[in-house]
């Protein structure tokens, strides 16, 4: 018996020297993200690519018509900001607005592509409809849209979003907007 107990201390003992790095790896992972949120966020400010009001999104979007426009959508996103909605519909549309300097560049294209990614996500996110309810699975229109850009492609957001990535992937604006 105290054979037992000891081999079970032991791996105890070792079971929590191996996880232990894990632990503070993973909390070091949390702060890098973390850091390069902020930096993101910042660098968004600076270059002028109008910040998505979060809070209260997902209500907004689903209480637009079912044949909503793409100004609606994007009414939605940037509510009272007339500015926001401007600039942002002038991207969706393909016109390109004056950036901020090369430096921003790549940046800029990224946080574009997570603003384009938003709109064609809340152009699908109406009641009812099987896009809805897979996107409420995700975490709603910021974090399926988040999931979508940070797989890079198809393939990838299948694997990360599991059977909701049917549901999704079939909208042609999702495809164009968020790989």
């Amino acid at each position: 018996m105290s054979i037992r107990v000891a081999a079970a201390a032991t791996m105890a003992g070792v079971a929590l020297g191996v996880t232990a790095p894990l632990a503070s790896a993973t909390e070091a992972k949390h702060q890098r993200e973390a850091a390069t949120t902020q930096a993101a966020q910042q660098l968004q400010r600076d270059v002028g690519v109008p910040e998505i009001q979060i809070d209260g999104l997902d209500d907004r979007l689903a209480a637009l018509p079912e044949d909503r426009t793409m100004e609606q959508v994007v009414e939605a996103m940037y509510p009272g900001d007339k500015q926001a909605q401007a600039v942002t519909l002038q991207v969706l549309r393909g016109e390109e607005p004056v950036q901020a300097g090369a430096a921003a560049k790549g940046f800029w294209g990224t946080a574009w592509k997570y603003t384009k990614c938003v709109a064609a996500v809340g152009a699908a996110f109406i009641p009812a409809t099987k896009a809805y309810k897979a996107i409420k699975g995700l975490g709603g229109v910021k974090e399926a849209a988040k999931l979508l850009v940070g797989a890079g492609n198809v393939k990838d957001f299948k694997k990360a979003a599991g059977n909701a990535a049917l549901d999704i992937l079939g909208i042609s604006a999702i495809q164009a907007n968020c790989f």
